[in-house]
């Protein structure tokens, strides 16, 4: 027994030595074993961009971490002589640490350094420092470090046991031959055993591999058979592995296409039968920091498929970068996320059923937060065999967890495979236990595992078994009574109910918990709650579970029915149609009528409304307090009386839209404030009716169909159905128009004795005028115009007239004017044509001055405003062709200077 115990301790690393995950920048998760859960840690101090490793005790408590330079004890803070270790934080896997077989103290920390290139010509392989655990109280110490094992090596390392007898641990790198080239050709196995690291390797030589990119992760799978390394650039290998004898043999590349073919992470389900590979584009261009240049494929392989290569199934494809993955003490595979190079992300993702074919394998991107903390590019390298597959125990149908929730009051048979020749160890919480058969029968929660020995004298035929056993509070279900309305009103035969109306009964008014119906004591055959038809000549009570929906966990009670034959009256609601949409649809509030029914029937009961009968019965797609109507103007719905959770009785309501009188719309009239007193008549416009059958009340007061009206102002008139009582409203503005009225301080304003005369007329009122010119012998000059401006006028005596186009309320008296102009030339020749000068549009100003005057300023004539002009003559003689020059000051006070020709 004591020997079967030990091997239990062996095969129980991935329950604890890996629980605590410390990686990125700041982050870290940590399993915690008693629930199965996975929360995010602040607590860490290493800022890596990918190497980092960590280990804990057998019971998941933290001991230590690095990134393969330094190491953090429990406490984050720097380990005695933790500095200096030569991994490198930009190596893929910098570090992994081995515990000493046989030994809980010493642990061992194997670095690997980052690969050469331009900026790094320095590659220290493969060294492994030793960590005492006692020391510095218990926090411990490097003692041993930097202990060169090769001399210069990739950035792999992995490791699996050997056999679980002596507990030997294979710690493998990729190097060259002669460990000093940069060409990539040989594995080293170095064993640990409880007598230490042993320096003299196992070597395994490929000369047909020619490798010189060291990047991307080595990985052997947990039942220590299959070994993978991604290469990066130069692609991905799978070889066979001899965890016996540590040698790595077969070959076999296996290629990718797409825009992701570069392997960088690389890790094994935990049935060992498939492999998963993190492929990316592997760019690094010059905006390699731009996100959206890196792509990035998860891809699935099955080993055992004849064809591997062609197995391969894309199940996540994005742009996302390079990263690790890493198998979980839970079984699930995480998978680091990151941007770009130096940017990562807040989350991980997870492969939740790794051991699933294709999709089935349930990859879930971003599954776990890192707030405020982020994933870079690597996960902390376990030993491999930390995470063997275990056999169900739990056996229940489509399970593959190792959670076993349970119901206080209930028992469990945990079951290990029935093997007549084998040994079986229980623990629970790793005491060990008195059963000694392949089952286990557990009422109390715990980490229950088994360890099965079939006698075969082969170790790696021990089987282990695992279940994780919580207890759960039953909740309380409270026996109550459901009273239903008949559907037809008689005694007896079959009525429907709707079981789910009374769950809040049945369960106290507990949230989060749900109830199921049977017919049977048993609770066998389930019933349709929603539509449950009742025999009520052979009453039986319903029998019912009340569940919790998080636990499973139930109570069980019995709900009576009864049936009600009260019978609720129709009731008819008649509204008018809604103003605006006259549709015959309104929004009726319900709660009108529900206090009309509720003083109808003398009852306070709640009344609830329901579009059917059908809904109404089973208490289902209830209408709310407001209602709707989809059938115009008649509509039949349904009401429940409630009383106390027990139907009182189910009526009708009678919907009636009755339309609204059928009237013009509002309008406009105009009325010509000029013919005051004088009346217009305004009606209220009923269409194809008689007016007869409607009343009328008119904001004058007046009822009459139709009213005279000489005021502009608003007039309204309410049209009232004598038949429904149905009223509508008209609304009649009154607007003023008017005769223009000439401004009286400037009735018009021109610009004369210009190269544009131009006439502006300025008028008051209320209507909307247009304006004309008449010329001295009262004909049309310029037909009326909407402008008040006239342009281009000859000089001349021209009335004004204005007439209203508003409505028509009259044309404005004729007024004058005058348009001042003075000819240029004239020619005093007796021909008849501009025989004198005469200064245009004066007449009109008789009080003017005019003055002309030859070039050497003498005044030479003053000519009579009213007269024909100046022809030409002074003192009886004919006076020369010469320019003359003129001075008019006219009656309006304007005053014009300018000369003329005369010609003869």
């Amino acid at each position: 027994m004591i020997a079967v115990f030990f091997l239990f301790g062996v095969l129980s690393f991935a329950q604890n030595q890996a629980s605590n995950w410390y990686f990125g920048y700041g982050a870290g998760i940590k399993f915690n074993p008693l629930d199965n859960t996975v929360s995010a840690v602040s607590d860490g101090q290493l800022f890596t961009v990918e190497g980092c490793t960590s280990i804990s005790d057998d019971s998941g408590n933290l001991l230590f971490y690095t990134d393969g330079s330094w190491v953090w004890n429990r406490n984050h803070n720097i380990m005695q002589n933790g500095a200096g270790l030569y991994g490198d934080a930009s190596s893929t896997q910098s570090a992994i640490i081995v515990p000493k077989p046989n030994d809980p103290n010493i642990y061992y920390i194997f670095t690997v350094d980052n690969q050469k290139n331009n900026n790094n010509n320095i590659n220290l392989g493969l060294n492994y420092s030793e960590v005492d655990i006692r020391l510095d109280g218990g926090l411990g110490a490097l003692t041993n470090k930097n202990i060169n094992l090769v001399k210069e090596s990739s950035e792999k390392v992995s490791a699996v046991i050997k056999d679980c007898l002596t507990k030997s641990i294979w710690v493998v790198t990729f190097a060259s031959k002669d460990q000093i080239s940069d060409t990539f050709d040989t594995f080293y196995a170095f064993e640990v055993s409880n007598s230490g690291v042993s320096t003299t390797p196992v070597i395994s030589t490929f000369n047909t591999l020619v490798i010189t990119d060291g990047r991307g992760y080595l990985k052997l799978s947990p039942d220590g058979t299959k070994m993978a390394s991604a290469n990066a650039s130069e692609g991905l290998y799978l070889f066979d592995f001899d965890a016996n004898t540590g040698s790595v043999s077969n070959p076999l590349p296996i290629k990718m296409s797409g825009n992701s073919i570069y392997p960088y992470g690389a890790e094994f389900s935990p049935n060992s039968k498939l492999l998963y590979i993190h492929y990316s584009n592997d760019y690094f261009g010059e905006d390699r920091d731009n996100p959206s240049t890196h792509t990035s494929s998860l891809v699935q392989y099955d080993l055992t498929a004849p064809n591997i290569q062609n197995s391969a199934v894309v199940i996540d494809d994005r742009q996302l970068y390079r990263g690790g993955l890493q198998l979980g003490p839970n079984g699930k595979i995480y998978r680091a996320l990151s941007a770009t190079y130096d940017q990562g992300t807040q989350y991980l993702g997870v492969i939740n059923n790794p051991n699933g074919l294709g999709i089935s394998s349930s990859y879930q991107h971003n599954a776990i937060g890192l707030s405020p903390n982020y994933s870079s590019q690597g996960l902390p390298p376990f030993i491999a065999s930390f995470f063997a597959e275990k056999i169900d125990i739990i056996r229940k149908t489509n399970s593959t967890t190792t959670n076993l929730p349970l119901c206080d009051g209930t028992t469990y048979t945990l079951k290990g495979a029935d093997m007549p020749t084998a040994s079986y160890t229980w623990t629970r919480n790793d005491v060990l236990l008195p059963e000694n058969d392949f089952d286990l029968v557990v009422s109390q929660p715990g980490i229950y595992k088994v360890l099965i020995d079939p006698k075969t004298g082969d170790c790696e035929a021990l089987l282990e078994g695992v279940a994780v056993v919580t207890y759960s509070q039953n909740p309380v279900a409270y026996n109550t009574v459901l009273t239903q309305c008949d559907e037809d009103g008689i005694v007896g035969g079959y009525t429907r109910f709707n079981l789910n109306e009374v769950n809040a009964a049945l369960t106290g008014g507990v949230s989060g918990l749900s109830t199921k119906f049977y017919s049977d004591i048993a609770r066998t055959i389930e019933l349709d709650a929603a539509n449950f038809n009742y025999n009520t000549d052979n009453p039986q009570p319903v029998y019912v579970k009340v569940i919790n929906d998080i636990t499973g966990c139930f109570d069980t009670s019995e709900l009576t029915l009864n049936v009600s034959l009260t019978q609720i009256d129709d009731f008819p609601y008649v509204v008018c149609d809604e103003t605006g949409s006259e549709d015959g649809i309104n929004t009726f509030n319900l709660e009108d009528i529900t206090l009309e029914i509720q003083a109808l029937n003398s009852i306070t009961d709640p009344v609830i409304y329901y579009k059917t009968f059908e809904d109404a019965l089973l208490e289902k797609n209830n209408i709310g307090v407001t209602f709707k109507n989809n059938i115009p103007y008649s509509q039949t719905i349904y009401t429940r009386i409630e009383s106390n959770n027990s139907c009182y009785g189910i009526g009708k309501v009678h919907l009636t839209i009755n339309k609204l009188p059928n009237i013009k719309p509002d309008d406009v009239a105009l009325y010509c404030l000029n013919k005051f007193p004088e009346t217009i008549t305004l009606n209220a416009a009923v269409l194809n009716e008689s007016p007869n059958n409607y009343t009328y009340l008119w904001s004058t007061g007046e009822s009459s169909y139709q009213i005279d009206a000489n005021e502009a102002k608003t007039y309204t008139v309410t049209v009232t159905s004598k038949l429904t009582g149905c009223s509508k409203l008209r609304t009649i503005q009154v607007e003023p128009s008017n005769i223009a009225s000439f401004n009286a301080n400037e009735p018009y304003k021109i610009i004369d004795a210009s190269q544009n005369n131009m006439v502006s007329v300025f008028v008051t009122g209320e209507g909307i005028y247009e304006y004309r010119l008449l010329d001295e012998f009262n004909t049309v000059y310029a037909p009326y115009q909407e402008s008040n401006t006239f342009e281009n006028v000859k000089p001349g005596i021209y009335s004004i007239t204005v007439r209203d186009i508003k409505n028509d309320c009259g044309t404005t008296q004729p007024l004058k004017i005058s348009v001042i102009g003075f000819p240029k030339v004239f020619t005093p020749n007796g021909d008849g044509f501009n025989d004198t000068w005469q200064v245009y549009g004066i007449t009109f100003q008789p009080n003017s001055k005019i003055m002309i005057f030859n070039r050497f300023g003498k005044l030479i004539k003053e000519v009579d405003p009213k007269g024909e002009g100046w022809n030409g003559m002074l003192n009886g003689e004919i006076l020369p062709v010469d320019d003359y020059w003129f001075s008019i000051q006219l009656e309006d006070g304007r005053i014009f200077k300018n000369h003329f020709t005369l010609k003869h």
